[in-house]
C-alpha cells in the first residue's frame, strides 16, 4: 500500500473578479484550467466548496423559488457543442419555446410562435427554420438556434462557452460578429469562455488569462496584446500568429495541456524560462502592473513601466 500526504486539487483557485454591466468580458485559458468551471458557478450548476457569487449583492446559492427563477431568467448560456444542447427530437421552434414557456411562462401557442419567429430573424436565420430537427440544419445554424433560445428569457448576462469550437473558420467570425451585435443592440453583460486568446481580443474589452485554476494576467484585451507582463501571456502570443491583427480569427489553439503536481509554487513555474528559487516556494499574488492590467508573477515582463 502507497501511504502519502493527501493532495488536493481546486479546479478553480482563490479567483475573484468583478463583472461589469455592459461589457464583454473574455476568459481565455486551455483545457483544465479552470474557466468552465467558472461558468456552471455562475449559473448556480455547481456551487464553490469556499467564497461566493453575488448578483446585485446576493449570493446566488442562497437564491430558491421566484428568485431563483428569476436569476435563471437573468444569466443565460450558450454551450459548445449545439448538437448536443438542443434537444435532437424536437423541432428547433420547441427547443426555442422552453425558456418561453418554463421561466416566461408563456402559454399561448402563437404569440410563442412570433416570439420564436423574432429571435430566428435577430440570430440571422429565417423563421421557416422553426419546423425543422436540429440534424437538418447545419452547424453554423444550430449554433444560432442555440443563442437564440438563450436570448428567449430576456437575460441581462450571457456565458458563451467555446461557442465557436465547432465550426468552421467561416461560421467562427460570423458568430462571434452576431454576439458583438447582439451585446450592442440589447445592451447585454457577455462572458465568453475560449482557449483561443485571437478570439477574445477581436470580442472582448477585458480579458481573464487562466492557468490551472489561477487567473495569472487581467487586462483590458489591447493593452494585454501591446505590453503582457505574465511569462505564460507572453507563450500564448507567441505561439498565436497574426494576433496582432483583429481581420480574421485564427485556428491557434492551446498549449498542450499537462498534468500538474501540486506545489506551494507558482502553477506556471514548471514551465516559466524565468523561474527562480521563490517561484518554487509561494504562489504571487495578482497585483496591479499598470492602469486596470494585473498579473500574478515575481518577475513580470515590462516591470519598469509600473509606477
Amino acid at each position: 500500500m502507497l501511504r502519502g500526504k493527501k493532495k488536493t486539487v481546486r479546479a478553480v483557485d482563490d479567483v475573484s473578479f468583478d463583472l461589469h454591466k455592459g461589457e464583454f468580458l473574455a476568459i481565455v485559458g486551455e483545457t483544465g484550467s479552470g474557466k468552465s468551471t467558472i461558468a456552471r458557478c455562475l449559473l448556480g450548476l455547481t456551487t464553490p466548496s469556499s467564497g461566493s457569487i453575488k448578483h446585485n449583492g446576493v449570493a446566488i446559492n442562497s437564491l430558491k423559488g421566484k428568485a431563483l427563477r428569476e436569476y435563471r431568467k437573468d444569466v443565460q448560456i450558450v454551450y459548445q457543442d449545439p448538437f448536443e444542447s438542443l434537444i435532437n427530437r424536437q423541432t428547433v421552434l420547441n427547443n426555442i419555446a422552453i425558456p418561453l414557456k418554463y421561466l416566461n411562462g408563456e402559454k399561448n401557442k402563437s404569440e410563442i410562435r412570433e416570439t420564436v419567429a423574432a429571435l430566428l430573424n435577430e440570430v440571422g436565420l429565417k423563421p421557416e427554420i422553426m419546423n425543422r430537427y436540429p440534424h437538418q440544419i447545419s452547424g453554423g445554424e444550430r449554433q444560432r438556434v442555440s443563442i437564440a433560445r438563450a436570448l428567449a428569457s430576456n437575460p441581462k448576462v450571457l456565458i458563451a462557452d467555446e461557442p465557436i469550437t465547432m465550426l468552421d473558420a467561416a461560421q467562427r467570425l460570423n458568430v462571434l460578429s452576431l454576439l458583438v451585435n447582439l451585446k450592442a443592440k440589447r445592451n447585454l453583460t457577455l462572458i465568453i469562455i475560449t482557449h483561443d486568446l485571437a478570439s477574445a481580443v477581436i470580442v472582448g474589452d477585458r480579458i481573464l488569462v487562466m492557468y490551472a485554476g489561477k487567473v495569472l494576467e487581467s487586462a483590458p484585451a489591447r493593452a494585454l496584446i501591446a505590453k503582457p507582463f505574465h511569462p505564460y501571456v507572453e507563450l500564448i502570443l507567441e505561439s498565436t500568429p497574426g494576433l496582432e491583427s483583429k481581420n480574421a480569427v485564427t485556428d491557434a489553439t492551446s498549449l498542450s495541456s499537462e498534468i500538474l503536481t501540486v506545489s506551494p509554487g507558482c502553477v506556471f513555474e514548471h514551465r516559466c524560462k524565468y523561474s527562480k528559487t521563490n517561484c518554487k516556494e509561494k504562489q504571487p499574488d495578482l497585483i496591479e502592473m499598470s492602469a486596470e492590467h494585473y498579473a500574478a508573477c515575481y518577475y513580470p515582463l515590462n516591470h519598469q513601466s509600473k509606477d
